[in-house]
């Protein structure tokens, strides 16, 4: 592996900058536990976990900034991180947070680390369901290892989850640009490629997913519902050019590793990719300005 694509990963982006006292570690079981004892995923935070979340709480899954993210949580709780709050005492969140928040740790420890937008398919059998996880640089294995930070004794139990959740295989969770791929080759059906909660999948969902994932991994970790850049909506069909300029996103995120620089070029100088600051938060239903 290259030094400097290990470098890249190991530094903090804009989102996952902590302050010098902050908790980090090189133990990825050791971050995905405190993780856990820090976030509730807000969705299913009553009929899995009995809570009920506050206004506060629940606002939570809208911060885009790990640092303040972390404000948030010392706000409902003060105790240390690294101190398992019950669930009750935790801030509400989704897959992208888990993620990041496991992303921020490690780049913390100096390890390298990225998070990756793109489909689990342990949810639902059949279907890929929009999701988030988190890649470090297992050093000892010299490999890049998936690991989902949401999946607690819970979920595991919820979904019957059987794998390896510190490892997880492709077949598990696919990154956006090798499900677009397979759609492109045929060998992916996009209407099973979505968000089931809301039931809407299809090819667009995918395309969504690789823009998030492209700017993720140039260290711009966004929301899942944050919409900019070129997209199309729900029935429509792509432009040839469009099919075209997701192709290309495609071939690079595929292959992170290889293709550094020009994924960082085609990030930063292609309109249909760079979040320039201000995005529709799909959620809310408002434009906002990302700082």
């Amino acid at each position: 592996m290259d030094p400097t694509t290990l470098d890249h990963f190991a530094a903090p982006g804009r989102f996952t900058t902590l302050g010098r006292d902050e908790f980090s570690s090189s133990d990825v079981r050791e971050v995905v536990e405190v993780v856990q004892g820090l976030l509730i995923y807000d969705v299913v935070a009553e009929p899995f976990y009995g809570v009920r979340l506050t206004p506060q709480q629940a606002d939570a899954i809208h911060e885009r900034d790990t640092a303040r993210l972390l404000d948030v949580i010392r706000t409902v709780d003060p105790r240390p991180l690294a101190e398992p709050r019950p669930p009750e005492h935790r801030v509400g969140a989704r897959c992208h947070a888990f993620s990041r928040l496991t992303v921020a740790f490690l780049r913390a420890a100096g390890v390298p680390a990225r998070a990756r937008c793109g489909f689990g398919a342990y949810f639902r059998p059949g279907w890929l369901e929009d999701h988030w996880i988190a890649e470090y640089w297992n050093d000892s294995a010299g490999r890049w290892d998936m690991v989902d930070a949401q999946l607690d004794s819970e979920w595991r139990r919820r979904i019957g989850f059987t794998g390896d959740r510190f490892a997880l295989m492709p077949s598990e969770f696919v990154t956006a640009g090798h499900a677009w791929q397979a759609w492109r080759r045929g060998e992916l059906d996009a209407a099973r490629c979505g968000l089931s909660a809301i039931d809407e999948h299809g090819a667009h969902w995918i395309a969504g997913n690789l823009r998030l994932d492209l700017a993720s991994l140039n260290k711009v970790e966004m929301l899942p519902w944050d919409v900019w850049g070129t997209r199309w909506e729900p029935g429509d069909e792509p432009t040839e050019a469009m099919l075209h300029t997701f192709d290309a996103a495609a071939a690079l995120t595929v292959d992170p590793d290889s293709h550094l620089a020009e994924l960082r070029q085609r990030y930063e100088g292609d309109a249909a990719f760079r979040m320039d600051g201000h995005v529709l938060n799909a959620a809310r239903g408002v434009m906002e300005s990302v700082a």
